[in-house]
């Protein structure tokens, strides 16, 4: 197992060691510059879905036709690209949290609240987005997962910006958000139970593809 987590993160690195340590400088002197949390926030959901080009190079290299043949089953091989989305995101919400924290310090703003809260809402998301990938992308290929959620993705976001105006003038809606705002880490603490919950039934769902997957 540590060897195949190695030679995810490795194959990661080989990707992004060039970019990804100008993306994490950028986001860091833009939230200080403009004093704004989105870049925090972004930061997580980039880092989840760069964690999935492992597969894009496992797709290139027939990675999948030589793990046949290694002393290996097939959960951990699977195992091995979630740990990975999930030490991503994880370094992602602490990075974002200490670039929040320092930049509260240096300008004398409060809002920890609000920080710890938005990381862990964005953190939910992305997980939920990337996990419920990770089954399509071991059955039909990566492009095709990721072309076939961002039409989904659009569908929802037309769907919103079309009905969005209704729905905020739903009761059980404005109660719901209501009840967010008044207690959001009881609602963030079921959401992030929410995405475990997801993460785990897409693990189950994409050995059991893999297991039964030709090379």
């Amino acid at each position: 197992m540590k060897g195949l987590l190695r030679k995810e993160l490795s194959g990661l690195w080989s990707l992004y060691k060039k970019s990804l340590p100008m993306v994490a400088v950028l986001y860091a002197v833009l939230n200080l510059v403009t004093r704004n949390d989105f870049f925090l926030y972004f930061g997580v959901w980039v880092m989840l879905f760069y964690s999935l080009s492992g597969m894009s190079l496992d797709e290139s290299c027939g990675w999948g036709r030589y793990a046949r043949t290694l002393p290996v089953n097939d959960w951990q091989v699977v195992g091995a690209k979630f740990l990975v989305s999930l030490i991503y995101s994880g370094g992602a919400v602490l990075y974002g949290a200490a670039l929040g924290v320092i930049q509260r310090l240096i300008t004398g703003e409060q809002g920890y609240a609000d920080l710890v809260g938005g990381l862990l809402a964005v953190l939910v998301v992305s997980m939920v987005m990337v996990f419920l990938m990770y089954p399509m992308a071991f059955r039909f290929g990566l492009e095709k997962a990721r072309n076939g959620f961002l039409v989904v993705w659009v569908a929802l976001f037309g769907g919103f910006m079309l009905f969005g105006s209704r729905l905020e003038e739903w009761a059980p809606l404005e109660d719901v958000i209501q009840s967010m705002v008044l207690h959001p880490f009881p609602w963030a603490g079921g959401a992030l139970l929410t995405a475990i919950a997801v993460m785990a039934l897409c693990y189950v769902s994409s050995v059991q593809i893999y297991s039964k997957k030709e090379f």
